[in-house]
This record gives structure tokens, sequence and C-alpha cells, in this order.
């Protein structure tokens, strides 16, 4: 058996022995540091994810097909939530307040957005939609009509000829008098919008409007009152 020398187990020349320390454990801080940088790391993730979940705006689409002209109800609209562009946003609707009795402007298909410009609301006169109206324009006399004439406003519309007068319609409602001459034209004659229930109506009133002398009574306070349909110049004259 071979016997080592002294000589033999000395370090080899150039090479001085390294003493290291022995690695020990975390100390108690740096586990709490690595604890709250952890946590920190879990609550960014949290706050990341949370719109993942889904949109949650809800918009109108149609729940049945509108023809354009047909009047839009609230059976023939959903809500639905949905991820829209700002463009799409701007004219996207997200309430039915005011819809009932509106009327499409175009072809709608089932599914499809509904959007302000897609349709013409109906009237509303003191927060009462005016729904199955025919609105009639016509211009009037300034000096024939009654001053301070509003928006609400019941009105009986009369017809003058050289002979006789008649009534075009009685306790129409007002929707619409524009009385500024730099809107309408002609100095002393302003613009007045009825709505009208039926078409033979409308057909009257405009046939009057444009053969004979116009006057518009006001009758808001007065709509038990009954008027002849027909006074001739024979029953006038004294």
């Amino acid at each position: 058996m071979a016997i080592a020398t002294a000589d033999q187990l000395e370090t080899p020349r150039g090479h001085t022995p390294i003493i290291t320390p022995r690695r020990g454990l975390p100390s108690g801080r740096a586990l709490i540091g690595g604890l709250l940088v952890t946590v920190a790391a879990l609550g960014s993730f949290a706050i990341a994810t949370a719109g993942s979940e889904g949109p949650g705006t809800k918009y109108l689409v149609l729940s049945s097909p509108v023809a354009a002209g047909d009047t839009i109800t609230l059976t023939t609209v959903a809500f639905e939530a949905m991820e829209l562009s700002p463009s799409l946003i701007a004219s996207a609707l997200t309430t039915t307040d005011g819809l009932e009795g509106a009327i499409a402007l175009r072809d709608l298909r089932i599914g499809e957005l509904l959007a302000a410009d897609d349709l013409i609301a109906a009237p509303s006169v003191d927060g009462q939609t005016i729904s199955g109206m025919h609105e009639l324009t016509f211009a009037v006399p300034l000096d024939r009509t009654p001053p301070g004439l509003r928006r609400g406003d019941r009105v009986t519309i009369l017809g003058t000829t050289t002979d006789t007068t008649t009534v075009a319609v009685e306790d129409a409602l007002v929707l619409m008098i524009d009385t500024r001459p730099d809107q309408i034209g002609s100095s002393g004659r302003g613009v007045l919008t009825l709505a009208i229930e039926d078409a033979s109506s409308v057909m009257i009133i405009t046939h009057v409007t444009q053969t004979a002398e116009i006057t518009v009574v006001r009758s808001t306070r007065a709509l038990d009152d009954i008027y002849p349909e027909l006074v001739t110049s024979s029953e006038t004259t004294p």
C-alpha cells in the first residue's frame, strides 16, 4: 500500500486555497420583500384582467326587421352589450326614450345596430308623443294670426274668399310657429306647422290655404265651440 508523503500533500505552486462562506437561508426581511412583490404582481394582474369579462355598455339593435317608412316600436328593438368604435358610439342609442312612434328612414335588418341617423323621432308636445299624425306646414299672415301663438296651442283655420268663409280644420294641434321674417322670406307672413289626424283634412287645408285668405283662430280655451262649416257673405250682411 502506497503512503503519501508531506511533499505530495502540498498545494500546487500558484494555487492558493480559497475558503468560501457556506450559503445560508434567506433572511426574514428578504422573505417579506419577496412576498410584497408577489402580492403587487397579483394585484396588477387582477386590475388588468378586470375588464376582460365583456363589454359593459348595452346598445339598441333591431330584434325585428323594419322597412323604410314604418314605425319603430319597443317590440322591434332589444338591448345588446358590445364594444363600439368612437365613431359608432356618437350615433348609437342606449335608451328607448323618445323611440316609440319613430319612423325608420331606411330598411333595417334583424341584429343591426340602431343609430339616431336611421330614424326620425315622433313629434311630442309637453313630453307627450304625438303619433299617427300628418305634419302640415303652410304660410299664414301674421296680421291674422294670434300673437304669442306657441307649440301645444289649438287653432282653427278659416279660409275666406269673396263670398264665403269656410272652416278648413278645427282645434288642430300646433307643432311649430315661425314668425321671423328673415327665415320665411316675405315680410308679414309666418310659417305654421300643424298635426293633422287624417289625410282628408290635409287635402282640405291645402286647398283652402292656396285659394283663400287665411285666418288663424286660437281655440285652446274654446275647444267646446263648434263652427258652422260655411258662412256666406249674405249671412253676414245686415
